[in-house]
């Protein structure tokens, strides 16, 4: 569980918490431009219940590292997949969202003028890019924080192996416990279970 203070989880969580933000603030933004903007993702609100799974998760990491508890990391794992998974859904709705809107780029339907038609355009493409690549660092992120905390959990499990001298005397054992210690290489070995 120490080891798990070495992988800066509370530093990954706080991006995590800002990733999140960022996909509510970002998907209000969507909204707006959605009678001009074919935008898929917002409609059916994955910019915020995704960013609300990226900030439980994140919080969960930040409060992981503070108290080192194994039910908390556990919940952290657990969180983390769930929002590995939602930054999967969310890869391939604003990848569809990017090539059909590059595609059917038409703004004939619409009664405006071509410039804030082709404005509206350029803003949700700009937009979908930015939660794209925000989407895809979150799934980095959180696959990361998954793997290090099942590494902490589930790999924890550490047996010392001792290894008693015995002397053997005209048809029998005993104990060595007179006899000096064997060097320190010998004595004592740990092995680590490949639990997961």
């Amino acid at each position: 569980m120490e080891k798990l203070r070495y992988v800066e989880t509370k530093s990954l969580g706080v991006i995590q918490i800002m990733i999140g933000l960022v996909h509510i603030g970002f998907g209000a933004v969507s909204l707006v431009l959605l009678p001009y903007h074919r935008v898929f993702a917002a409609l059916g609100g994955y910019p915020f219940w995704a960013g609300l799974f990226f900030i439980i998760s994140g919080s969960l990491a930040v409060s992981t590292e503070k108290y080192l508890n194994t039910s908390l990391v556990k919940c952290s794992v657990g969180m983390n997949i769930t929002s590995s998974i939602m930054a999967l859904v969310g890869i391939m709705l604003y990848l569809t969202e990017l090539c059909l809107n590059s595609v059917l780029k038409n703004c004939d339907h619409l009664n405006q003028d071509k410039y804030s038609c082709e404005l509206s355009y350029q803003i949700g493409t700009g937009l979908g890019i930015l939660l794209f690549l925000f989407t895809s660092l979150e799934f980095c992120i959180a696959v990361s924080t998954t793997h290090f905390g099942c590494l902490a959990v589930c790999c924890n499990n550490e047996r010392a192996i001792t290894f008693m001298q015995y002397t053997i005397y005209q048809g029998g054992m005993n104990s060595a416990e007179g006899n000096p210690a064997p060097p320190a290489s010998s004595a004592t070995l740990s092995s680590k279970e490949e639990a997961c």
